[in-house]
């Protein structure tokens, strides 16, 4: 399907309103700093949406679950919303699709898990080329990035001051992206 201006504006708006709910969500598992200002601005996004959610959805173990919910509702209402956007919309589409729409707002959260921590990882592997010191920037994004590279780093072989656990991570994320375009490259495209 071939977007047209305003589909375009509406997936991206979604896609990108995905990401911070998702990097809310993680926020609050890997215990960033909440007082950072890219933080705050991150709770002020999200807390109109969130805020309603949560008296329903509590959080368990760390994860904040109203935020998984909200992704995975957007995931699902993003195709057929699209759709009325384009004019090609049926009541059918819903009771005929329900399934896809289903899994489709499940890979949309695997799928604004996996942006965040790659874009987390990436921004931060750059700020240390460029930044040697202990700023509150890099300090949040490694605490956002060490719940997943503190695993891949302690099974990798010792190589002194040179950090290869976000290149593996990376992979490893490049390569799930691949293999769910393989199992599943409609829904996937939507997710």
């Amino acid at each position: 399907m071939q977007l047209n201006s305003l589909q375009y504006l509406l997936n991206t708006a979604i896609g990108i309103y995905s990401l911070i709910v998702m990097l809310r969500m993680w926020m609050q598992y890997s215990q960033a700093d909440f007082y950072h200002p890219i933080s705050q601005a991150v709770v002020k996004w999200t807390d109109p949406a969130l805020n309603p959610l949560r008296k329903t959805f509590k959080a368990r173990k760390g994860i904040d679950i109203a935020a998984l919910v909200f992704v995975f509702v957007l995931g699902m209402v993003k195709l057929p919303l699209l759709l009325i956007l384009g004019g090609d919309w049926t009541m059918d589409f819903i009771t005929n699709n329900l399934l896809a729409l289903l899994l489709l707002g499940v890979l949309s959260i695997v799928r604004a898990f996996g942006e965040m921590i790659l874009y987390v990882i990436f921004i931060g592997a750059i700020l240390s080329w460029f930044r040697r010191g202990n700023d509150p920037l890099s300090y949040l994004l490694y605490q956002l990035g060490e719940p997943v590279l503190a695993p891949i780093r302690r099974l990798l072989p010792k190589t002194g001051m040179i950090d290869f656990s976000p290149m593996v991570l990376a992979f490893i994320l490049f390569w799930l992206n691949r293999v769910l375009w393989d199992l599943a490259p409609t829904i996937w495209q939507w997710a």
